[in-house]
């Protein structure tokens, strides 16, 4: 009954940035990651410089994942794609925490855990796959949809250790962004990122990361990367619904 109360009273809407800061009703373990988030990413030598600036602006919005309590998510992320619909000029993203594991867990675990997720939201999406995207994560114009927007949605956790980039502290964190704000982002300018992320953690590019619609890319491989140099190998956790 307590949980219960405790699932019901917390929030179901996306927050912004102030909200975090100063809100009421935040739980303390989102406070402290967000605050970890806000470092890393205002840091001058944070290799996207988009989300640099996402954030300065208070263009990202935030939700979070407690008690293992996905309900509220399918609404929210509802919400956000149309806070990102009718500010088309901004890059909006939704950045979702998760709960800290504690202690904490394996790859594979933050690696089920994103995936189900994903499952949990295509299970519960009111709207039709969109038309004009695959179904078939095999193929390279595959990306997750939901609300009949595609979405590119990547993956920080704390059980990356090589790929250092990715690990954003104690939570697993999705970043939700919806693939049409990217569209004047050049080729260029991602290669820029991913050389800077190449220096800081004195690895290779991941030979999993590509360009969206290219012959030999998948998109679904680029969500979560492994964790060392190695490609990924077999199929996508993620199927549509029939």
């Amino acid at each position: 009954m307590e949980l219960s109360r405790k699932v019901l009273q917390r929030a179901i809407s996306m927050l912004t940035k102030s909200d975090l800061k100063y809100g009421n009703n935040i739980p303390e373990w989102l406070k402290d990651e967000y605050s970890y988030w806000e470092k890393v990413v205002s840091d001058k030598n944070f290799p996207c410089h988009f989300g640099t600036i996402a954030e300065k602006k208070g263009d990202l919005r935030y939700f979070y994942i407690e008690n293992h309590d996905l309900s509220p998510l399918p609404n929210v992320l509802r919400e956000f794609l149309k806070l990102s619909r009718e500010n088309e000029h901004n890059k909006h993203a939704l950045v979702v925490f998760v709960q800290p594991e504690i202690p904490e867990q394996s790859f594979d675990y933050y690696e089920n855990y994103f995936w189900n997720i994903l499952k949990y939201l295509h299970e519960n999406d009111e709207k039709e796959w969109n038309a004009n995207i695959p179904t078939d994560p095999d193929d390279p114009l595959w990306e997750f949809c939901f609300d009949g927007e595609p979405i590119f949605v990547s993956a920080n956790m704390p059980a990356y250790k090589h790929r250092i980039t990715r690990n954003m502290g104690k939570s697993l964190i999705l970043i939700f962004q919806p693939r049409r704000i990217f569209a004047d982002i050049t080729p260029k300018a991602i290669d820029l990122i991913r050389s800077k992320v190449e220096s800081i953690e004195n690895l290779p590019i991941h030979p999993d990361l590509g360009r969206y619609g290219d012959e030999s890319n998948r998109e679904w491989k680029q969500y979560i990367i492994t964790d060392d140099n190695n490609p990924r190998k077999g199929v996508c956790p993620f199927h549509p619904k029939s």
